[in-house]
């Protein structure tokens, strides 16, 4: 042992000689300006061998024996170091640097638990951990693994040979062979066999005691001082009248700007049903208001729109896209559906048609099965349901890990990732997901913030004891549900038992057949659901630059430090046996009246969808990085007014919505467009093209295809053969755009042209392109050319006049009668148009119907009229 300790001093001391001569003189003009002397960045001195392998706060920059994973090697290899403006190395120093690497020994000081815990994590606690403990072994903890199983201790220390778990590896049988593809584990590479052989023969010590010191940055007074750090503050308005105005007045006039008058009644009519409902009015419903001269006609119009249940379909559209919503798994070419994920969506447009209040609604999304203690629910009620399917909100980012390709721990850790992403940018309205792997570079959010927040995620969501996502649901249901899934399988077991039962059951012909039919099966109803799993969780750590298998310090469940001012303490209380309350103390710490971000971030984003740009205009980012607001006291004055207003959303939308600010008209002055281009200040009304799912949805309406019915499975898309991804008609007509399947990999191609976001993993704010390729669409697509057609067709079926015609279809898709020039025009068209056509069919021979000319140049008017600028856009 003496003779091996002096070989490895001697090896080091030659080495530490060698980088002094050989690599420091590599590292001088590209690392050491930043490397070096007392205070070096990131904790990191390269200037002597001892620094490198000391490391700074992303630990060691070389691994001893092993270039390759070695953290100053992959750094400049994938160009992420140097950074820009210093010298990259070249390839002949980078291939010294990793031969100096490789020629160090890897004997270093003792290896401990911290060292080996990876492994454990990564390779052996699926079959041997909270759930499945496999021959009652449970390798999580050192007590449990020197408690063995029903073979006797895991671990001997002192005595590697005699460690069950070492002759187990030895031999090939653990990870068991037959276990690799189903549990999604693979064996221990050599190096992992090593260093667990090693810290046994050491005698297995436990991770160093500074694995837990809080050497995180504390936060100072000044990290507080941040606006959306600090809990908004309701001061009073600047003058008498409407909040919104007086608020948005002030600043006009402060830059010398006059408001816009106020837009005719009709623009109004047609700009609140977008707005509120995300469909046109009908002619009916034009001729009402307008024939509504009382006063309060508008107070009593926006009343009407947000009782209507075409509000919260409209509006659930906006939280299922900041929550990442999809119908399908994504991830990998399979995009397996996800049959209850329509569960979710639908509880988000009840709880909003219902007003739900936001603080009643946030803690469902985070923590309805902690609400609810559902494993004693016998007939479950639909708001029952809805609490539950609620969870769903962390269940909607992309998650492959039912594959074994995608399965691994490393993978599952991408998934918690996503929906940290979601949870942060969509409630928090900060990004924290830089500090997955380090601390946050602006705002005072440390690595220990991020891992934490994990944790608070881990009973529900843990890499180690994980549920495939296909196997996280909670199996219930109604009853009427259960019976209809029942009859439907039935004609369909019973084919596959006759096939299985006869002398051809084993032919690859009957194979395919049963295999088809399988496929035809309808799933069991069930919810989509996020719920704790009972027990202790694993143990969560500090992820160093984010490697599952860098394991750092170990953590409890808490919240982002700066934002924890003034509030409660994060405090888990569970509310029943089984679960732990984590997520329910999450959800009552970000509803507190006074947490600075939860009011301003979803006010900010009611109004963004109102006026196409938020009071902050960056919606994600409420952090040092993002844009400052406009108008920081009506934000706050907002988010106060929401907050005592019981977290009310339809009270919000009509005070928003009630203001003369909202019904200005898009008139566009000189003045404004000098002082103010981009209309930060609201100095008249910002036209807007419709989103995708409006126009979808509008299409429809106008033809009269629209579907009224709602709720329920998503209806499926298919591809044309030439290439147009579409939807099918339901039963009784095709259905609005939020019921429509939406899979990652086959995005409906009308929605997908016109911005219909990707979720990955999720959308807060939407982009707005204005491309070819979308007037290229509504003139060429065969689906809106069957639409034109079907509208075309109820003109034919009421003999309308051409003028009439034309009357109609102007005050359908436009919300206004044609001018007499228009009219005129569009008659002389039609004309012309049924001329061509009736040539046309002449020339083709056979009997031409009665008024099958004019049905074709209709048709042409009305695909005209749908593709037109003023159909696709609200002023």
């Amino acid at each position: 042992m003496k003779t091996a300790a002096l070989l490895v001093l001697l090896t080091a001391a030659l080495g530490a000689q060698e980088y002094e001569t050989a690599v420091r003189p590599l590292l001088a003009k590209s690392c050491l300006a930043c490397h070096s002397g007392a205070t070096p960045q990131g904790g990191l001195d390269l200037s002597t061998a001892a620094g490198a392998l000391k490391g700074g706060k992303h630990g060691a920059a070389y691994v001893p024996g092993n270039a390759e994973a070695s953290l100053m090697v992959t750094r400049v290899v994938g160009g992420t170091m140097p950074p820009a403006g210093l010298p990259k190395l070249d390839s002949t120093a980078v291939s010294a640097l990793r031969a100096w690497i490789d020629r160090q020994s890897a004997a270093r000081d003792t290896v401990t638990e911290a060292d080996v815990l990876p492994i454990f994590q990564m390779r052996c606690v699926t079959c041997h951990g909270k759930r499945v403990q496999e021959a009652g072994l449970d390798l999580r903890t050192q007590a449990s693994r020197l408690k063995g199983g029903k073979s006797g201790p895991a671990l001997v220390p002192g005595r590697p040979e005699d460690s069950l778990i070492m002759q187990k590896i030895g031999a090939g049988k653990m990870p068991p062979p037959e276990k690799l593809f189903e549990a999604f584990v693979r064996p221990p590479t050599t190096p992992e066999v090593e260093k667990l052989r090693a810290w046994i023969a050491a005698g297995c010590p436990p991770e160093p005691a500074q694995q837990t010191a809080a050497d995180e940055p504390a936060i100072l007074p000044k990290d507080r001082e941040h606006w959306a750090f600090t809990p908004p503050r309701k001061t009073t308005p600047p003058a008498s009248g409407h909040v919104v105005d007086a608020f948005i007045r002030a600043k006009l006039a402060w830059k010398g700007l006059p408001p816009a008058p106020e837009a005719s009644r009709l623009t109004l009519l047609r700009r609140a049903y977008f707005d509120v409902i995300g469909l046109p009015p009908t002619p009916a419903e034009a001729a009402a208001f307008l024939a509504d001269t009382a006063p309060g006609a508008w107070e009593r119009l926006i009343d009407k729109l947000l009782e209507s249940p075409h509000y919260g379909e409209r509006w659930a559209q906006f939280w299922l896209n900041a929550a990442g919503y999809s119908d399908s798994e994504g991830i990998i070419d399979e995009d397996k559906i996800r049959h209850d994920a329509w569960r979710y969506r639908d509880s988000v447009i009840r709880a909003l048609n219902a007003d739900q209040p936001y603080d009643r609604f946030l803690t469902e999304q985070l923590a309805g099965d902690e609400l609810i203690d559902y494993k004693k629910i016998g007939d479950v009620t639909q708001r029952e349901m809805d609490t539950l399917a609620a969870t769903g909100f962390l269940r909607m980012t992309p998650d492959g890990t039912y594959s074994p390709a995608n399965g691994s721990v490393a993978e599952r850790l991408n998934v918690i990732a996503d929906e940290i992403e979601v949870l942060s940018t969509a409630v928090l309205g900060l990004s924290v997901n830089c500090a997955r792997c380090h601390n946050h570079k602006y705002d005072p959010i440390s690595q220990r913030d991020y891992y934490r927040l994990s944790a608070v995620l881990q009973t529900a969501l843990d890499p180690y004891d994980w549920l495939k996502p296909t196997e996280r649901h909670l199996e219930i249901a109604f009853a009427s549900d259960k019976a209809e899934a029942v009859r439907a399988n039935e004609p369909i077991e019973a084919e596959i038992r006759k096939l299985e039962a006869s002398p051809e059951a084993k032919e690859q012909k009957a194979k395919t057949a049963i295999a088809a039919l399988k496929k035809r099966l309808v799933p069991p109803p069930r919810i989509r659901a996020l719920f704790d799993m009972g027990g202790d969780p694993s143990p969560a750590y500090l992820l160093r630059r984010g490697d599952a298998q860098n394991v750092a310090a170990r953590l409890a469940p808490a919240v982002p430090r700066v934002l924890a001012a003034g509030l409660p303490q994060y405090s888990p209380q569970p509310p029943r046996a089984g679960t732990s309350g984590n997520r329910l103390a999450l959800a009552r710490w970000l509803t507190h009246p006074d947490h600075p971000l939860t009011a301003r971030v979803i006010v900010n984003r009611v109004w963004m969808h109102h006026f196409g740009q938020g009071i902050v205009q960056s919606p994600a980012n409420f952090g040092r990085m993002g844009i400052k607001p406009t108008h920081p006291e009506l934000l706050d004055w907002l988010a106060r007014e929401f907050v005592e207003s019981g977290w009310s959303l339809k009270k919000l939308h009509r005070l928003i919505l009630t203001s003369a600010t909202y019904k200005q008209s898009s008139q566009l002055t000189a003045a404004a467009l000098e002082r103010d281009p981009e209309n930060q200040l609201l100095a008249r009304f910002s036209a807007r093209r419709l989103d995708a799912e409006q126009l979808h949805d509008s299409i429809l309406r106008v033809t009269g295809r629209l579907s009224p019915r709602q709720f329920g499975p998503a209806i499926a898309v298919d591809t044309r053969p030439g290439g147009e991804t579409t939807h099918g008609s339901s039963v009784d007509g095709f259905r609005r755009a939020i019921y429509v399947m939406q899979r990652r990999t086959t995005p409906v191609s009308q929605l997908e042209v016109f911005d219909q976001p990707v979720m990955l993993p999720n959308c807060v704010e939407r982009r707005n392109s204005t491309v070819p390729t979308q007037a290229l669409q509504l003139s060429n697509s065969p689906v809106i050319a069957e639409h034109a057609k079907n509208w075309a067709a109820q003109f034919i079926v009421r003999s309308t006049t051409p003028g009439d015609a034309v009357k109609q279809i102007y005050l359908t898709a436009f919300t206004r009668e044609p001018t007499t020039a228009e009219s005129g025009r569009a008659v002389t068209a039609l004309e012309s148009l049924e001329s061509h056509w009736q040539a046309h069919l002449e020339k083709k021979g056979g009997t031409i119907q009665p008024k099958e000319a004019f049905f074709h140049a209709l048709t042409s008017f009305c695909h005209t009229i749908l593709s037109a600028a003023e159909f696709s856009y609200v002023d």
